[in-house]
């Protein structure tokens, strides 16, 4: 004997209990409609303890007269009271006995996979029901963890993962129910259920099912005014180990082998789909920083297109400031290894180097990077030269550590493009102008006019009153190798001082007498 009701719950409706029974040696099999049709008023009350208890007990027990009882217990998820003691309690019990109940249903096939041709109809709307009662119930267990001030949001996560891992049995990971869970945990925003799912996405199918699962949840997203989901997102999206899905192997076939290859492949392809996803979600300015910063390293080599963030690194760039100098790397990137076609990369790049960049505190970074950008050989003479003048110009009022960074960028590109030596000597038969032919204002490195120009603002720099400018200035005239821009990138003025404050071992000799103790200073100043 078992209960069946329409598939509407709703608090004024009634519920009607149909009986079944046939007295065979197997019930659960033979079952056929009986006339005897008892109509049960819905009562809105709080189910007890007891009676949760025997309705599990029930269900598990084998009754299927109790089967239809499950609704009773998904009507408490649908709206528990608020701010009583008793209720909480309820809940946890109600969500324990489905955890139980359901644990039990997803050991048959029936559960995951529809019913076959031979089955009979009684059964398999029978199964039908319990297929998408236990849909509903995947549903108010994802709503209840999200409700804010729940103290079930671990019974409720626990819950739906045993759910996800017995589904596996007979099929594959369902991606809708994983985006239900994934999409619950990332909108409380609660940092252990966070840390249970990071350590729950380990093998292959679990990394597959949560990257479409975060994909989803970002476009959800992208309207919304809290910041706070992204930092949620970014964290779980970079917690993701995908690396053996871009082996050099791998990369080099063009079909999957084996099933795990085929994951892979979706892996790849769901990744790229993903991260475009997640970075039109509104974010704060720390976490988009942080993002350009590992761009280049972590996202772009995986992307199977990353073509498709020329938009996004674009618009970093011309935002200013230090966005755009964190973008430089993965856009050049792009130009290089990609065949990105930009031609204002180096004319926006020439338009960075300002006079205040020299005493920003990601100078180092920037002359690192610039170092890299301009050490190609088709580059023309004209755009090295017009770097190297804006540069030097502007460290007459630098400070020393950035004319010392300078001075070592300098003797780089000199040695690299021997077209520009010509900034250094031209020769006893050039006469000498009475201006500078360079134009300051001009920000077009093609126009400026610096191929004409000189660096006559090294050789006054040669006299600086710290002495490494000049020994860093004196390299020019030196056939050295190349030297490492990166040395010294973090030296500040602060630390060459202290660095010289080291150097003086001994106290300087003072004709005075040390007092012994600070007694009697009155006497001593008193007139």
């Amino acid at each position: 004997m078992f209960y069946y009701f329409p598939p509407c719950k709703c608090f004024a409706c009634v519920k009607f209990l149909c009986v079944f029974y046939c007295p065979t040696s197997s019930p659960s099999l033979s079952l056929y409609w009986s006339k005897a049709i008892t109509i049960i008023p819905y009562k809105d009350m709080t189910l007890s303890l007891g009676r949760v208890s025997e309705i599990c007990s029930g269900v598990i027990g084998g009754d299927v007269s109790q089967t239809n009882q499950i609704t009773e217990l998904l009507d408490v998820l649908e709206g528990p009271g608020e701010g009583s003691k008793s209720d909480d309690l309820v809940v946890t019990a109600v969500v324990t006995a489905l955890n139980q109940i359901f644990c039990k249903f997803l050991k048959e096939p029936w559960m995951i996979k529809p019913d076959s041709a031979d089955t009979p109809t009684v059964l398999a709307e029978y199964h039908t029901w319990l297929r998408a009662t236990y849909s509903e119930c995947f549903t108010l267990l994802s709503a209840t963890l999200i409700r804010e001030g729940s103290a079930i949001r671990g019974e409720c996560f626990d819950t739906m993962l045993r759910f996800l891992q017995a589904e596996t049995v007979f099929g594959s990971l369902s991606g809708d129910r994983t985006a239900e869970l994934v999409g619950a945990v990332l909108t409380t925003k609660n940092e252990e259920l966070l840390a249970k799912l990071t350590a729950e996405v380990s093998d292959l199918d679990w990394k597959y099912a949560t990257l479409k699962a975060i994909g989803r949840f970002s476009k959800q997203c992208q309207g919304t005014s809290d910041m706070g989901l992204a930092d949620v997102v970014h964290t779980l999206l970079t917690s993701i180990d995908v690396s053996e899905c871009f082996t050099k192997e791998l990369q080099g076939r063009k079909k999957p082998t084996t099933p795990a290859e085929k994951t892979m492949f979706h892996i790849r392809k769901a990744f790229g789909v993903t991260w475009l996803e997640f970075l039109k979600v509104p974010k704060s300015r720390a976490l988009y920083l942080t993002i350009l910063t590992s761009l280049h390293e972590s996202v772009i080599p995986k992307m199977q297109n990353p073509k498709l963030l020329c938009d996004f690194l674009v618009d970093s760039y011309n935002l200013g400031g230090t966005a755009s100098l964190l973008a430089l790397n993965s856009l050049f990137l792009l130009i290089t290894d990609y065949n990105l076609d930009y031609p204002s990369f180096y004319p926006k790049l020439y338009r960075m180097c300002t006079p205040d960049l020299l005493h920003t505190p990601y100078l180092g970074r920037f002359l690192s990077m610039l170092d890299t950008f301009l050490k190609s050989p088709l580059l023309p003479g004209y755009m090295v030269a017009a770097f190297i003048k804006r540069l030097t110009r502007n460290s007459l009022t630098a400070p020393p550590h950035a004319i010392i960074q300078v001075a070592r960028l300098t003797t780089n590109l000199l040695k690299l493009h021997p077209s520009t030596k010509r900034l250094v000597h031209r020769g006893p038969d050039h006469k000498p102008a009475r201006e500078d032919p360079w134009n300051p204002d001009d920000e077009d490195p093609a126009t400026c006019g610096a191929l004409d120009s000189s660096l006559w603002e090294l050789e006054l720099l040669k006299d600086h009153l710290c002495p490494e400018v000049g020994v860093a200035i004196g390299t020019l005239r030196k056939p050295t190798d190349e030297i490492l821009v990166e040395m010294g990138l973090h030296r500040t003025h602060t630390n060459m001082y202290k660095e010289y404050v080291k150097q003086w071992k001994k106290d300087p000799a003072a004709e005075f007498q040390e007092p012994a103790s600070f007694d009697g200073l009155g006497e001593v100043f008193s007139f």
